[in-house]
């Protein structure tokens, strides 16, 4: 049976990354260079992504983007705010560019929805890195959030997958159980 996965923000190969919001993303991967961090990713992508799995990567995918083609699964990317090649340049390590979409009665989009967009749905999104909404109807997918790791949706449809009680914090006062 397949699955579906969620990740955004991957920056991959941009080395000024682990220094923004104080150092949350070198923090919260327990990494110090950037191909550590590329290295941690693709790690755990490997090690949880099938082959007939889908896994959505809602933007920011940054520099080092060759070995994405090699990765397992059905990959499929919403472009973000950094994403600025050319679409058929993604398509040559992603099945299919999308934008804005309604899954399976949530919003996915790089950046988080105003809720007054919502009309009842919570949203799957990227872009705020450390900070975020504190609302059970925005669930962050940005790789500070899963620490590197990627999103099965069952986990978020079933609730054990939240942000909304970890946003604004330090990292040292998240408890990320």
């Amino acid at each position: 049976m397949s699955r579906v996965y969620f990740i955004s923000d991957l920056h991959l190969g941009h080395r000024r990354v682990l220094e923004f919001h104080d150092g949350f993303r070198s923090k919260s991967l327990g990494v110090q260079t950037i191909e550590e961090h590329d290295e941690m990713i693709f790690d755990h992508w490997n090690e949880t992504v099938k082959k007939r799995d889908v896994v959505f990567v809602l933007g920011d995918l940054g520099y080092n983007l060759e070995p994405i083609a090699k990765l397992p699964g059905h990959k499929r990317v919403l472009l973000g705010n950094h994403d600025e090649l050319h679409i058929y340049d993604y398509l040559e390590y992603f099945d299919n560019v999308i934008g804005n979409i309604r899954y399976k009665n949530h919003w996915l989009c790089h950046i988080p929805m105003h809720e007054t967009e919502l009309y009842g749905r919570s949203v799957i999104h990227g872009h705020t890195h450390s900070s975020g909404i504190a609302d059970p109807r925005y669930i962050n997918v940005c790789v500070e959030f899963t620490r590197g790791k990627l999103i099965d949706f069952q986990d978020i449809k079933m609730g054990k997958y939240t942000t909304y009680d970890k946003v604004n914090k330090k990292f040292e006062d998240i408890n990320w159980d």
